[in-house]
């Protein structure tokens, strides 16, 4: 076996066998097609002209991506401060180390996601059957679908970034969600002008990664960006928050 092989396959026991661990990525299914049936069940039809339908169907993904962080940190952090030292002497080469986390992240999201925003999707449309639907055969549909999947595993990756950094899960836990929830929240309770509000909207890694949801041409989304610039956004800060974990990971004693 290869020494990145090695490397991914020593990372993925790590994850299999601590069952608090493990369940988690499962955990992240759940999560999505549960908030999703929660919240489709609560829309009322005469809201159909203002809301779409499609990001009802995914829109347990502001839970399921709490999970996703939550796997992404205990795949990362979980060995600092202690067993980062055996892991380090078993393979010293460092970027070796950083490649298998992170492959091991993405694959365990990866499973997770794609299962988890289909059955959203079935959820969605089966509790919202009175709305209007796009066909299964349209090709935004499966955009925002896929491009859901792709939100989870850049979230995912931020916070390995962010984990790798600071070295303390729950301290990455906290940055990570305060980053991706904090700026919405902010701008429901801070009244804003609406130059502000789509500033805010423009540069959050949430609202414009989800962007990437928006199907029906009268919705604006999270934010005012199209789907493919609004995922792009997550995806700057997943690289920043990596480059330092890399640059933290390959400088800092274990």
């Amino acid at each position: 076996m290869t020494g990145v092989g090695a490397a991914v396959h020593g990372e993925w026991t790590k994850l299999r066998t601590v069952p608090g661990q493990l369940w988690t990525v499962p955990g992240l299914t759940v999560a999505m097609v549960a908030l999703t049936a929660l919240i489709a069940a609560g829309a009322r039809p005469e809201e159909s002209g203002t809301l779409d339908p499609t990001a009802l169907s995914l829109s347990g993904v502001y839970l399921a991506q709490a999970v996703a962080v939550l796997v992404a940190v205990a795949v990362v952090s979980s060995e600092y401060p202690r067993m980062m030292r055996t892991t380090l002497a078993a393979n010293p080469r460092r970027t070796t180390v950083f490649v298998a986390k992170l492959v091991v992240v993405a694959g365990a999201v990866t499973a997770a996601a794609l299962p988890a925003v289909v059955a959203a999707l079935f959820a969605g449309r089966g509790i919202l059957s009175a709305w209007p639907r796009w066909p299964l055969t349209d090709g935004a549909l499966w955009r925002a679908v896929l491009g859901t999947a792709a939100y989870l595993l850049l979230v995912a990756l931020l916070s390995a970034g962010v984990a790798l950094l600071l070295r303390h899960a729950a301290a990455a836990v906290g940055t990570v969600l305060t980053l991706l929830y904090g700026p919405y929240l902010a701008t429901l309770i801070i009244k804003m002008p609406e130059h502000a509000l789509h500033l805010v909207q423009k540069v959050s890694p949430m609202t414009a990664g989800l962007a990437v949801q928006t199907v029906a041409p009268t919705s604006t989304g999270t934010a005012p960006l199209g789907p493919v610039t609004g995922l792009s956004v997550l995806a700057g800060y997943a690289v920043v928050a990596l480059a330092g974990g890399w640059v933290a990971l390959r400088v800092r004693d274990a």
